[in-house]
């Protein structure tokens, strides 16, 4: 039978001894160990529950199946689910793919800390140092029950096998009353993401510039202007250097390509390997066919960019985002080079989708304006173009590009890939 964590949640008080005890025990400068409550002011109608919640060691964990870098792996023994800070680069992609937000930051190193089972203990035949310090018993350690009740309907990713198990836990999602947030202020906020667009405008930065050199690149290329290559050639360059500054350890980015035979962010780097060395060979040696092989590259790794969110975030509204890179590309690609059939029928897809996000987006706020803009500024483009406005002027190619940028934002403001912290918390 396998073994793992089990938690009794009506057992917990939430003394926060477990989380204390994980930190004393290890020297974490993180908490790899946190307590969600739900309903932490007794409101009426609801249940109020706690969930002490760490790493599950899954059985396909997918921060081990996505970590570029290899740097997680399985401790034989124990099974536990471990992370060597020696191979770690700092990318937080984990951060993305684990359901259970256990990986964490860690400040000081600027890689990721997480719960290791206490694997030293259980080899000694000793309990980890959290469950030893719960004073409830809500929280213990051993053999799994052999039941397919394990979890709850709305406890997140089941597919991947979580090694634990547990009890007094409603079966369905909580109910929930309006307004949800009545109690919440700046003294007792909802819990946070750990990704937002202060840590990720470097991956905006990038996958933007990756997506217009292709785009330019592909436009030049149907059009025979070899020479126009020089200005993909520096976005590449500068998108390079920006995506360094996204990871915690930029001296590691070399193991960032480890692990591409599972790994999408590895398959990413990879194929931006390609497409920069055909780019840069093809517009020193002027070959036609290096540009050609510079253009099938930076298609796949627009391709492959759009697979590392999907990755994460597998909802249906993902897949209809109109700022996924593919169809940015295919839409730059013809705006520059002229060609009215393929624009057309790309901006038509984009304010299809634009119009689909627009109506499932909350009708106030940040997000919701931009996307009015964005939808704006497409319009104005489109009817400029119908007028028979020369494509290449300066300003028109500024308001085009500024529209595209918008996109990309507003895919990273509507990527959520699943997080137990805030799953319950959200409206």
């Amino acid at each position: 039978m396998a073994a793992g964590f089990i938690f009794n949640s009506n057992r917990c008080v939430n003394c926060g001894s477990c989380a204390a005890a994980c930190v004393l025990e290890n020297g974490w400068q993180v908490r790899p160990r946190n307590i969600i409550t739900y309903n932490s002011e007794a409101a009426p109608l609801l249940p109020l529950f706690n969930l002490s919640m760490a790493c599950n060691h899954c059985e396909t964990p997918a921060c081990l199946e996505g970590c570029p870098a290899s740097a997680y792996y399985r401790e034989p023994s124990t099974g536990a689910v471990l992370i060597d800070d020696s191979r770690c680069i700092g990318c937080r992609y984990c951060l993305w793919n684990c359901p259970y937000d256990a990986p964490k930051t860690d400040p000081r190193t600027k890689v990721i800390a997480k719960c290791n089972m206490c694997f030293n203990l259980i080899k000694q035949n000793l309990n980890p140092a959290c469950a030893t310090s719960c004073p409830t018993g809500a929280l213990s350690y051993g053999e799994l029950p052999e039941t397919t009740e394990k979890f709850p309907a709305w406890f997140p990713e089941k597919n991947l096998k979580p090694s634990v198990y547990f009890s007094g836990l409603p079966s369905e999602e909580p109910l929930k009353i309006e307004p949800q947030d009545i109690f919440r202020n700046e003294l007792n906020p909802e819990p946070a993401s750990d990704r937002s667009i202060s840590h990720d405008w470097s991956l905006i930065v990038f996958t933007f510039l990756a997506t217009l050199s292709t785009g330019i690149m592909v436009s030049s290329l149907l059009r025979g202007e070899f020479a126009a290559a020089r200005l993909p050639v520096l976005l590449i360059v500068i998108s390079g250097i920006v995506s360094l500054l996204h990871l915690g350890k930029p001296s590691r980015a070399w193991r960032a390509v480890i692990n591409i035979r599972k790994s999408p962010l590895s398959r990413e780097i990879a194929f931006f390997i390609l497409f920069s060395l055909f780019s840069v060979s093809g517009f020193m040696l002027q070959s036609p066919i290096l540009f050609i092989a510079a253009s099938i590259s930076g298609i796949m790794l627009l391709l492959v960019i759009d697979s590392v969110y999907i990755f994460s975030d597998r909802r249906i509204s993902l897949f209809l985002n109109s700022g996924q890179t593919i169809l940015s590309m295919l839409i730059i690609a013809s705006f520059l080079g002229d060609f009215l059939p393929a624009f057309i029928f790309a901006a038509g897809v984009k304010l299809i989708l634009s119009s689909y996000c627009l109506f499932h987006d909350k009708k106030t706020g940040l997000k919701f304006k931009l996307r009015y803009l964005r939808i704006a500024i497409l319009v104005i483009v489109v009817i400029f173009m119908g007028s028979g406005s020369i494509m290449r002027e300066p300003g028109l190619i500024a308001v085009f590009l500024t529209g595209e940028l918008l996109d990309r934002i507003l895919f990273y403001l509507d990527f959520d890939p699943v997080n137990i912290k805030t799953l319950m918390f959200k409206k």
